[in-house]
């Protein structure tokens, strides 16, 4: 053995670097608050603490347009940026995470106010289910703190305005886990055609727990559209030079995906992105194929097809941090359907079977009309499945199976 060998065996990195990785396992981001998802998640990855979400963590949301991703997204965001205890004589705990969270949505997705709605009533039914007595202006003012947590940027569904977002969002953002600067009373909205007006003056740097993309995709094809209306054929080519100064019309998903690795790990932030999926997997019809090129990452991916582009990224990896690969990915498959009576049921097992039909739906009315809502529960089934681990479910190319509900009141876990 040479010494050149031995010395590249020699791990290297800086005090901050060092710091960040104490820092990752000592303060994780907690459960995800959906025990279904948490119990798959550490059984595939334990940790004495509970915690099924560890910073650095890149989670992709995959599935079909009203298959509920945006309120699975929602939900996060709610359990993150709520308080864990009330303000009030006994501080009463509530279960929250009291951390920032940053939501990137195109402008072609919802309203922010629909958004912001949505979660004033998780929070505010939240507090008076713990403690039904507490006054309308210390439940104001836990709204009010809550969604001072939240940063909300809309953007056009380009890479180049999500790339900037992202640059932005990293230049705003310090290395703690925590914001220490004092917290405004609503939420920001921030365009992206308004960012070059903002004055750097009075930007306060802050922690990021938890970034949220929602929509991720819906950048490639009109980028695509674009650059072959302009003749320019780079939209694959991810092994440019890093030194060279990029023209507006070439930054491109390697851009993102590369802002998205230093999120990671020189903050230690949770990244889920959400992606439509567009068409099934040859493997499995439970799954979708990946319509996005290299380097977003697609580990299940046909590697026989894609061996070159595959293993490029993987040596990449090694190398640039910024490459590191995705942890966690939950397909959602919609809502369940009632199955039709088999034919070889008896008319005594029919009647019987409407009967306790009839007694849950009664019960759940029950419930419904005690919570305040009027919506009908609609059952969502999911499949999550982990790189990196031979343990659980979750290793298996199937993956592991969990539910939840949505109804007007938000994600219900327990059904």
């Amino acid at each position: 053995m040479t010494t050149e060998k031995l010395l590249s065996e020699i791990e290297v990195g800086t005090a901050a670097e060092l710091a960040l990785s104490v820092r990752y396992h000592n303060f994780p981001l907690g459960p995800t608050f959906i025990p279904f998802l948490d119990e798959l998640i550490l059984e595939g990855r334990s940790h004495r603490g509970g915690s099924s979400l560890m910073r650095g963590d890149l989670i992709e949301l995959v599935g079909a347009s009203g298959s509920g991703k945006t309120t699975f997204i929602i939900y996060l965001i709610f359990t993150t940026i709520l308080p864990k205890t009330l303000p009030d004589f006994l501080n009463t705990p509530i279960g929250g995470k009291e951390q920032s969270v940053t939501l990137i949505q195109p402008i072609t997705h919802k309203n922010v106010n629909d958004l912001i709605t949505k979660l004033k009533k998780l929070i505010k039914n939240h507090i008076l289910h713990i403690s039904p007595k507490l006054s309308n202006e210390l439940v104001e003012k836990v709204i009010r703190d809550s969604l001072s947590k939240l940063k909300i940027y809309k953007i056009k569904p380009r890479y180049k305005d999500l790339a900037l977002t992202l640059k932005l969002i990293l230049s705003k953002s310090i290395n703690s886990p925590r914001s220490s600067s004092k917290s405004k009373s609503e939420p920001t909205e921030e365009h992206e055609e308004d960012k070059s007006a903002s004055k750097t003056s009075t930007t306060t740097e802050e922690g990021l727990d938890l970034l949220c993309i929602d929509g991720i995709g819906d950048s490639h094809y009109t980028s695509r559209w674009s650059h072959e209306q302009k003749g320019i054929n780079n939209m694959f080519h991810y092994d440019k030079s890093s030194n060279r100064i990029l023209g507006s019309d070439e930054i491109g998903l390697k851009q993102v995906m590369e802002c998205i690795g230093r999120i990671r790990k020189e903050l230690g932030t949770v990244v889920v992105m959400s992606k439509q999926g567009l068409r099934a997997s040859k493997e499995s019809s439970s799954f979708f194929h990946t319509h996005l090129p290299p380097p977003y990452p697609s580990p299940w991916s046909n590697i026989e097809n894609n061996r070159g582009m595959n293993e490029s990224i993987t040596n990449k990896s090694l190398i640039d941090p910024t490459y590191w690969p995705l942890n966690i990915q939950i397909t959602f498959q919609g809502s369940l359907k009632p199955l039709q009576y088999p034919s070889e049921l008896t008319l005594v097992d029919l009647l019987t079977q409407i009967s306790i039909e009839k007694k849950k739906k009664k019960q759940q009315q029950l419930y419904t009309n005690q919570v305040g809502g009027n919506e009908e529960l609609k059952i969502f089934e999911c499949i999550v499945r982990m790189i990196e681990t031979s343990q659980g479910p979750v290793s298996s190319r199937s993956g592991g199976k969990f539910r939840f509900g949505i109804n007007d009141q938000g994600l219900l876990t327990h059904i």
